[in-house]
C-alpha cells in the first residue's frame, strides 16, 4: 500500500490560520512533569524547548513559572501566535527563542537545552522520518538533559477507524478524534526502546483514558529519557 505524502505541515498551517486546533492551556501531564521535577530556584537557568509548540500553550506556562522557554513548530502562524502569547507574560521575551522548523533539522545549536517536551509532535511524522528527529532532539539536549514525550500508542482503541499504511503510520480516519487531521504515527513500546537506544530511558508509562458513557477512548505512551552524560561528540 502506498503511503500518502506527509502533508501535515500544510494541514496544520491551514488549521491555525482558520483559528482551529488552538489550545489555551497547558496539558496536565506536562504541568505535573515540569513542576514536580524542577524546583523554583532552578527554573531561571533551566532551558526548556517545546518541540511542536503550536500557539504557545506550554510556552506561556513555562515563562510564567520562571523557566528559560524556547519553542519550535512547522507552522509560521503557530509560531507567531506563540510569540504573542509569551510576550504578554514577559514583555522583554526574545521572539527569536521561538522558531519555525525547516527540513534540515532543528534550528538550534548543539547541547543547549536541559529539557525537551513533546506532546504528540513526533507522532505527526512518518516512521521513516522519526529516527532523524529523535537524533536531532538528542543533539540539542545537554548531556544529562531530559526528553519528556507524550505520543499515541499502537494499541490506541481508535486505530480501526483509519487506514493502516504500515510501520505504525495510519491515516484517512473516517471517524473519531483523528478524523481530518492527517496521517499520524502510533508507537509501540519496542519502537520506543529502539528509537531511544542512545538515551538512558528513565520511564515509559501507558496512559489509558476510557469512558463507560462517552466515545473517545485514548491510549498514550509517556516517555522520560535522558541524554547520557557519557557522549561521543554531542
Amino acid at each position: 500500500m502506498t503511503r500518502p505524502l506527509n502533508e501535515n505541515k500544510k494541514l496544520w498551517e491551514q488549521r491555525y490560520k482558520a483559528g482551529q486546533g488552538r489550545v489555551n492551556y497547558p496539558f496536565d501531564e506536562v504541568v505535573s512533569f515540569i513542576l514536580s521535577r524542577y524546583p523554583t530556584d532552578l527554573r531561571p537557568q533551566t532551558a526548556v524547548l517545546d518541540f511542536g509548540c503550536g500557539p504557545g500553550n506550554h510556552l506561556w506556562f513555562l515563562t510564567e513559572n520562571g523557566f528559560d522557554a524556547f519553542g519550535v513548530d512547522s507552522s509560521e502562524t503557530a509560531v507567531g501566535l506563540a510569540r504573542e502569547a509569551v510576550i504578554q507574560i514577559q514583555k522583554d521575551f526574545d521572539p527569536e527563542n521561538i522558531k519555525v522548523s525547516g527540513d534540515d533539522g532543528l534550528p538550534f545549536d548543539d547541547a543547549i537545552f536541559d529539557v525537551v517536551i513533546d506532546r504528540s509532535s513526533l507522532g505527526q511524522n512518518r516512521a521513516a522520518d522519526i529516527p532523524g528527529l529523535v537524533a536531532e532532539i538528542r543533539r540539542v539536549l545537554k548531556p544529562g538533559g531530559t526528553y519528556f514525550g507524550i505520543n499515541f500508542s499502537d494499541h490506541h482503541p481508535q486505530l480501526d477507524q483509519g487506514r493502516n499504511y504500515g510501520a505504525g503510520d495510519f491515516g484517512d480516519f473516517d471517524s473519531g478524534k483523528f478524523k481530518g487531521i492527517g496521517t499520524r504515527h502510533f508507537f509501540s513500546v519496542a519502537e520506543i526502546f529502539d528509537l531511544f537506544n542512545d538515551y538512558d530511558i528513565e520511564d515509559i508509562r501507558v496512559l489509558d483514558s476510557r469512558s463507560l458513557f462517552e466515545k473517545g477512548d485514548n491510549q498514550q505512551l509517556l516517555v522520560t529519557a535522558k541524554k547520557s552524560r557519557q557522549t561521543n561528540g554531542t
